[in-house]
């Protein structure tokens, strides 16, 4: 983002304060149209939403419907007071992980998705907050913001389905024009309202809660019980205020990320700083269940050795990777394996890259250990092997 200093972000304001970045994005990223966003809020496999907000009598509510949309449907909406919502529109058109590039100094774990907004004039979800961070990338047209502070929400009983707030005082307001930015960290009231038909690019955060990584130890280490829960703080997240650019490398789980876990008291204080690892990355890998990529046939295993051609990461594979002293422990869509140096070099290639080189295949598979390995990535979906470039 221009004008703006990573370091002094993630000290003055990384999950501690508002701020906004008149002009911060150019138009080189890939852009979507209200009618393009529609079609992918018919698919099927796609997460979707309209939220319209209803005047009368002085009073403004919202309403909530989910989608996949008919076609007709959405081509007979009203001129104003609407919002269609898309999640993971990266993982569906790769192209737009160009979005996700303008937070490169968070590391990429910690991203959750692209979200695109389309709105009509007056369009709005409602007040509410969130309990992640998020980047407001405002493209074509303008959306007023309004934000309060942190203690002053009040959740409105009667909308459920949205988890909103009564109106809260407002302590600053932004009109964001195309190429502004406003970054907003958890907990913070803010209602956006459409000036005019605006599309907003919503890069969203992803933090787990104690209650996802005990889970996940329990299913990794087979150790589930059917006690109650020993505290009252499952809904705790993971925070890293103290977090710093040098974290951001492409696809790692730092060790400061392990040792946040442990004094966060997220996991179990017995857990090794190895299998913290173990639990962490596996649980923040797992797609939701209709992102999860289909394994590649294992016949396809000696033409991808054989071929050519690099070969890019599935637009919807989630992979991390964490390495301490001569421990490489990788991870995809939400399982780990344990492996030797060369092949964890490997994945913090493909992680980086998002592609595997051809010449890194054949180099890889060369060894029995790295053919296994590769199979392995080929079986978990990592691959889309049906479109090789």
């Amino acid at each position: 983002m221009k004008s703006l200093d990573p370091k002094t972000f993630l000290t003055d304001h990384w999950q501690k304060g508002p701020l906004f970045l008149p002009n911060a994005i150019d138009e080189t990223c890939p852009a979507l149209t209200g009618n393009e966003l529609a079609w992918l809020a018919i698919q099927p496999d796609v997460e979707s939403r309209l939220v319209f907000t209803d005047r009368s009598d002085g009073r403004t509510s919202y309403r909530l419907e989910s989608g996949p949309f008919d076609e007709a449907y959405l081509s007979q909406l009203p001129e104003k007071d609407w919002t269609l919502l898309v999640q993971d529109v990266e993982k569906h058109l790769p192209d737009f992980r160009a979005w996700l590039g303008h937070a490169e100094f968070i590391p990429d774990w910690r991203i959750d998705d692209l979200m695109v907004s389309f709105a009509a004039p007056g369009g709005s979800v409602g007040p509410h907050l969130d309990n992640y961070d998020v980047f407001l990338c405002q493209g074509e047209g303008t959306r007023e913001w309004l934000t309060g502070d942190i203690g002053t929400a009040v959740p409105d009983e009667l909308s459920d389905e949205l988890s909103l707030l009564r109106p809260f005082p407002v302590t600053t307001s932004y009109n964001a024009s195309q190429g502004d930015v406003l970054y907003l960290p958890p907990g913070i009231p803010h209602w956006g309202i459409a000036q005019d038909f605006c599309v907003t690019y919503s890069i969203g955060m992803r933090a787990p809660t104690k209650a996802e990584l005990m889970a996940g130890a329990d299913r990794i280490f087979d150790s589930a019980d059917n006690s109650p829960p020993p505290t009252n703080d499952l809904e705790v997240f993971y925070c890293d205020t103290d977090l710093e650019v040098d974290e951001a490398i492409r696809g790692c789980i730092s060790g400061q990320t392990v040792r946040r876990v442990r004094e966060q008291g997220l996991l179990d204080e017995s857990l090794s700083s190895e299998e913290i690892a173990l639990v962490f990355g596996s649980v923040v890998t797992d797609p939701k269940a209709w992102l999860l990529p289909d394994p590649a046939n294992p016949k396809v295993l000696d033409e991808t050795m054989q071929c050519n051609s690099d070969v890019p990461v599935h637009g919807m594979a989630q992979i991390n990777w964490y390495h301490h002293s001569s421990l490489w422990i990788v991870f995809a869509n939400g399982l780990a394996l344990k492996t030797s140096s060369g092949n964890g070099r490997f994945m913090q290639d493909i992680c980086g890259r998002r592609v595997a080189k051809s010449t890194a295949i054949r180099s890889l598979c060369a060894q029995q250990d790295g053919r296994k390995f590769f199979a392995w990535l080929l079986e978990q979906g990592v691959f889309d092997v049906g479109h090789n470039s």
